[in-house]
């Protein structure tokens, strides 16, 4: 028998908390993770003199943390078919918070953030019945129509995917993290490399991106607080516009549960890169471009 208590609860809608949970289960990945272009973050197109590096629609998002949100939840319950999905605005304002409204305003609030990423070709709207639509488009904002990653030609750069774990809701990053955080947090994992090499107080490095070196620096320090980005190494490189010729760099990697884009052959060789042989084996590799090491090979 239904008490009282649980009659009203059963009025009460559902918390942004709880609406995130029915999404993440509604997208049947068996994988807990969703996988997003590496166009979404950073261009690339191959010119005949040099490769051309540029930022993808990424940093356009993120001026409003709820339409980033939202474009990460159409990514995490849509799948393959027509990679379509039809929810109710109050669905959509509550899981993103938008709006927590049932009145019907909610599908205004809804709409207006809608627009940037419609505008910026990342996704198709269209009615359906009373709901609307959502169709998800290439991430690189060309506006062509979503594929299967299966049909996908292996090697092309604007088809190599990251993961965004599960974790990142579950475990309520997409609320306790500030947006330089997050943009840090996502250009590391679009790197996909075991040990990033994020270069704080380079200009060019932030331009790639199309972030400021002050977002760069505070979304580090703010991963750095929380356990999830760590310094691995400091290394030295060859460097001509230093004096010295040289210059030190340091190299970043994801903590556990965003350390889940390297797989394990890549993981094993940098890790092995690391060793007492592994140094041993890259300071004979380089040592003669580096002069303190030449002169040292030499006079062994």
């Amino acid at each position: 028998m239904d008490s009282e208590l649980t009659v009203l609860q059963r009025q009460k809608p559902v918390g942004q908390t709880t609406r995130y949970g029915c999404s993440s289960d509604q997208s049947k990945r068996s994988g807990r993770a969703v996988p997003i272009r590496r166009a979404f973050v950073q261009l690339r197109r191959a010119r005949p003199a040099r490769l051309v590096t540029r930022p993808g629609p990424f940093p356009k998002l993120l001026r409003s943390p709820e339409r980033l949100e939202l474009f990460l939840l159409i990514h995490c319950v849509t799948a393959s078919a027509d990679w379509g999905v039809t929810a109710r605005s109050e669905t959509w304002g509550r899981a993103t918070g938008i709006s927590f409204a049932t009145n019907g305003t909610a599908s205004a609030a809804v709409s207006r953030h809608l627009a940037r990423p419609k505008d910026l070709k990342l996704i198709s709207t269209a009615p359906d019945g009373r709901m609307t639509r959502i169709t998800k488009l290439l991430e690189d904002g060309s506006g062509a129509l979503s594929r299967c990653r299966r049909a996908v030609t292996r090697g092309t750069r604007k088809d190599t995917y990251f993961r965004v774990p599960f974790a990142y809701w579950e475990q309520h990053y997409y609320k306790t993290l500030s947006m330089p955080a997050k943009a840090m947090l996502f250009i590391s994992l679009a790197m996909r490399s075991p040990f990033s090499i994020i270069m704080r107080k380079d200009r060019e490095f932030a331009d790639w991106y199309g972030v400021s070196p002050s977002t760069v620096n505070r979304g580090i320090a703010e991963l750095k607080d929380k356990g999830l980005l760590y310094e691995f190494v400091s290394e030295q490189f060859l460097d001509g516009a230093s004096v010295f010729g040289q210059n030190t760099r340091v190299r970043w990697a994801l903590a556990a549960p965003f350390d889940l884009n390297v797989n394990k052959k890549d993981r094993e060789a940098a890790e092995a890169a690391w060793t007492p042989e592994g140094a041993a084996s890259t300071a004979l590799r380089i040592g003669p471009g580096v002069p303190v090491l030449a002169r040292a090979l030499a006079s062994r």
